[in-house]
């Protein structure tokens, strides 16, 4: 067994892992309070190799040569669909202090409905460097293939979390239009700085879309939030009453974030995923999704019956 310990958020960790990276491990977390508790997982290393299978598709792994020559790590979900390529890509991103595994519940969905994606692993000193969202497009923009050997897909997409949505919107604005057509942006409850360079990218005549959290201090007190709501910053979405930042990560979230972000019913992470999906998949085609999964319409009606909206963008 491999002894770790780290002490992020004022929060000593004790893990132990199995040599072989297979077994079960268990993590003793101890607050500064005393409290303590024991919670076990499977360690999903082994998951992370090259060219593992899933139910829709394969799961590999490569890497973005950046203009300094380090390198980006990326993962990608390529679906396999017989007979049919992948209809669009994702570019889908974590958030500050998270890993590109903190995303997957989502691309699963989106993997699901024949949709490639890609998360990259950004670091905290990349999100907050102002130049390097023109470095990341300069790198993508010379990527013709994916791990598969398959062509990219032309139809392109932009969904990210916290600090990655506010990194993505920057990417939207950056992007060439010669080649792969942005046929909208996700925002994921987007977390903004003080700087100029800290606020969302310039809005673009694309569909954009906005899932909020209540505020909290994982997410600047929502500190985005009257952007939205006075319409100078055109959107198409809602804030969840009860949600926490933690649930925009669904299953695969963890116990520190839980820790210090909270969590929250599992309707909410469930209403995150089912219309990030829908709407994504829904502008591969189409300037809109279809009419039933926006403000007013039937499915989304049927949500907000549920009583987890505090507010609706239209």
């Amino acid at each position: 067994m491999l002894p770790l310990t780290f002490q992020p958020f004022g929060i000593l960790i004790f893990l132990s892992l199995s040599e072989d990276k297979s077994q079960w491990g268990c993590a003793v977390v101890q607050l500064k309070q005393k409290l303590r508790f024991v919670a076990c997982a499977v360690a999903v290393a082994l998951s992370w190799n090259s060219g593992i299978s899933t139910a829709a598709g394969i799961k590999s792994k490569d890497t973005l040569k950046l203009d300094d020559g380090t390198e980006l790590s990326l993962t990608w979900l390529i679906p396999k669909f017989e007979n049919a390529a992948p209809r669009a890509l994702v570019i889908l991103q974590h958030g500050m202090m998270r890993r590109a595994e903190k995303m997957l519940s989502i691309a699963h969905g989106l993997l699901a409905k024949n949709i490639e994606v890609v998360l990259p692993d950004v670091s905290d000193s990349q999100f907050l460097d102002p130049l390097f969202p023109e470095s990341f497009v300069r790198a993508f923009g010379k990527k013709r293939l994916d791990p598969a050997g398959q062509s990219l897909p032309n139809r392109l997409l932009l969904a990210g979390f916290s600090a990655g949505a506010r990194f993505l919107s920057h990417v939207a604005a950056l992007l060439p239009n010669e080649e792969q057509s942005l046929r909208g942006v996700l925002l994921l409850d987007p977390v903004v700085g003080e700087l100029p360079e800290q606020q969302l990218g310039p809005r673009l005549q694309v569909p954009y879309f906005t899932i909020l959290a209540k505020p909290s201090r994982c997410n600047a007190e929502g500190n985005v939030f009257s952007l939205l709501e006075s319409g100078r910053f055109q959107t198409i979405g809602f804030r969840l009453k009860t949600a926490s930042h933690c649930d925009f990560e669904g299953q695969s979230s963890d116990m520190l974030c839980y820790l210090y972000c909270g969590q929250s019913s599992h309707k909410n992470s469930d209403a995150i995923k089912f219309f990030a999906t829908e709407w994504i998949s829904g502008l591969i085609d189409s300037d809109s999704p279809h009419s039933d999964y926006l403000p007013g319409g039937k499915v989304f009606e049927n949500w907000q019956q549920l009583g987890i909206f505090d507010t609706v963008f239209k």
